[in-house]
């Protein structure tokens, strides 16, 4: 691949884009059919994944800020989603897990999320696809890398 001519030539554009276009996909489709944001339904992602876990622990899985995950907890919290509880290890820290409501919408997206999968990688065959993935790896531990590089200097 030649030098990128403008900024839309760059790859990070390319993934920025590719990103907000499947994020306003799920955005709109989540809201419309499952009264749930987008950054809801991250949150509720990754409590699924961790089980009963915390806000700081959620925050790292998805490189955000605690702060702005305790709000969306909160909100989850008021409509019936997630249950907060004391650690009993720990009485400062607030756990978080799933209700049978929560549990029952994280199931639903998670399934119309594995059919927009299966449809986007569809249109590259399954070969391309665990290159794509396999790139995508690569191209994550170098940025990583280059993270780390920042915070050294």
């Amino acid at each position: 691949m030649g030098e990128p001519k403008s900024a839309t030539d760059l790859l990070t554009y390319r993934l920025l884009r590719l990103s907000n276009t499947l994020g306003l996909y799920s955005s709109r489709r989540y809201r419309k059919q499952y009264d749930v944001t987008l950054p809801e339904w991250r949150v509720l992602s990754v409590i699924a994944l961790l089980g009963t876990t915390s806000a700081r622990d959620i925050s790292r899985a998805l490189a955000t800020d605690k702060a702005w995950v305790g709000l969306t907890v909160q909100k989850l919290e008021r409509r019936g989603f997630v249950r907060r509880t004391s650690d009993k290890q720990d009485g400062r820290r607030t756990l978080v897990s799933l209700t049978p409501k929560g549990k029952e919408v994280h199931d639903a997206i998670m399934a119309n999320a594995r059919r927009r999968q299966k449809r986007l990688l569809g249109t590259l065959g399954d070969e391309a696809a665990e290159r794509l993935f396999a790139s995508l790896d690569r191209l994550q531990l170098e940025a990583e890398r280059m993270l780390e590089e920042l915070d050294e200097a």
